[in-house]
């Protein structure tokens, strides 16, 4: 048994495969820390305080990547393209995102000053709020460093640097934990500097193992401009797709008390490993796929995504059955019974997983079709934003699930259709023998 398990490690080794789960695994550590979040502090706060706790998540989770700008995934296309000019965009990328973060900090500043002279009130934030721009340093730095990596070829080093950073984060998050103890009163700033050290220490390795220079003070005025032309377009997308997913929280944030969102939030609650699998492998193929576009081998590309589709659906689809099957012990257990209303949102979430088993814009990012994924992305936010408020009209904060799952559907067949993929995908994936029991197993698992 042994041999044979060292005859197929063998077999992966250096293939793109052990590569994608190198990278699924590196991420996976963060993942982690985001579950042990929640299952240390959902313990430690009431459900109306948590539900706080969540709303400050979700401003830095949809606020960071809409400061971005694009920058960063502008980044990982021109060094998958140029790749000898790494330290060149590396430099000019680290100058604006320093800017982005100044300018952050002035802005929330002032936004403090109107608070403090009770022309606005942003409640529990003062002073907490100024504290923003060090998650969103973290959190672009961390996944800039993580393409350098992935472009060099460098994913199992990226595991171990990321395991030994996730053990600091860990030493931190305990002792916020602690601290909580002896002064509940803080559990917002403790909340941000939580975010913050999940991103912050493994980018400490990364950046203390490249060892590249930072620039603070000067740019290529060109290279900016090239960067923001490729990148804003798909900055759009990926922001309004970002949208797109946090709209359901947005909409219960706004029509529901705390509590409620609280409710919702654990119930919206989203298995990293899915996003983290699928992330991984498209990172992965993502400078493969930009070389057979640029040889004109169009045929390559799209082959290479449909397997690597396939690879990630073999993984998740299993999971997602179990997980289903015991959505209410997970649900419990990260958190506690008091969230019983979450376990049948969390299954109907479940049910959009399905889709979570590959980017499906990567063919035209390669492509450099950044425009079209822009429109695709507003068609798709427009059709969740109806859906969602209709159905929340009509069921609650129960519909505003399905309109997620409804707008992501859609989202699947105007890939799929633009692609010209819908045969090969139908084979390949939805008709595939096992594939196909275990989505009917999801499904059955769901109605009962």
């Amino acid at each position: 048994m042994y041999k044979k398990i060292i005859s197929y490690l063998n077999k992966y080794q250096g293939s793109n495969t052990l590569k994608a789960f190198h990278l699924a695994i590196s991420q996976s550590f963060i993942a982690f820390l985001f579950i042990f979040i929640d299952f240390i502090f959902s313990k430690r706060l009431s459900v109306s305080d948590f539900g706080v706790w969540k709303e400050t998540f979700f401003i830095m989770n949809l606020g960071i990547p809409f400061l971005s700008f694009g920058f960063t995934e502008s980044f990982k296309y021109f060094i998958a393209k140029e790749n000898k000019d790494i330290l060149f965009f590396f430099q000019n990328l680290t100058f604006v995102i320093f800017r982005i973060a100044l300018i952050l900090f002035v802005a929330l500043a002032i936004v403090n000053i109107l608070h403090y002279l009770t022309i606005i009130n942003i409640g529990v934030y003062y002073i907490n709020s100024l504290f923003f721009p060090l998650p969103l340093l973290a959190f672009l730095f961390n996944k800039t460093l993580r393409y350098i990596y992935i472009n060099l070829g460098k994913a199992e080093l990226l595991t171990k640097l990321s395991f030994f950073g996730g053990i600091f984060s860990l030493i931190v998050l305990v002792a916020g934990w602690y601290l909580l103890a002896i002064s509940i009163e803080y559990y917002v700033s403790i909340a941000v500097v939580s975010y913050f050290s999940v991103f912050l220490f493994p980018s400490l390795f990364y950046y203390k193992s490249l060892g590249l220079p930072i620039n603070f003070f000067s740019k290529h005025k060109a290279t900016v401009k090239k960067m923001w032309v490729y990148g804003f377009p798909l900055y759009l997308a990926t922001f309004s797709g970002l949208f797109s997913s946090y709209l359901d929280k947005f909409i219960v944030n706004i029509f529901e008390n705390e509590a409620t969102f609280a409710i919702f939030a654990v119930g919206a609650f989203e298995i990293p490993i899915f996003a983290m699998l699928s992330a991984a492998f498209s990172q992965q193929i993502f400078p493969k796929m930009v070389q057979f576009i640029g040889e004109g081998k169009e045929y390559e590309a799209k082959d290479l995504w449909l397997q690597t589709t396939k690879k990630v659906s073999y993984i998740t689809y299993p999971i997602i059955l179990l997980t289903m099957y015991f959505a209410e012990d997970i649900i419990f257990f990260i958190y506690n019974d008091s969230y019983q209303e979450s376990v049948v949102l969390f299954k109907t979430y479940l049910l959009v997983l399905l889709f979570r088993n590959n980017s499906y814009g990567i063919l035209l990012t390669a492509k450099g079709k950044t425009k079209l994924i822009t429109k695709i992305s507003f068609v798709v936010l427009i059709t969740n934003i109806i859906c969602s408020l209709v159905l929340y009209n009509f069921y609650g904060i129960q519909g505003v699930v399905f309109g997620t799952l409804l707008s992501t559907f859609l989202m699947w067949v105007i890939y799929i259709y633009k692609e010209q993929l819908f045969m090969e995908y139908l084979k390949t994936i939805i008709l595939n023998k096992v594939l196909l029991i275990l989505q009917l197993l999801i499904f059955l698992i769901y109605i009962l």
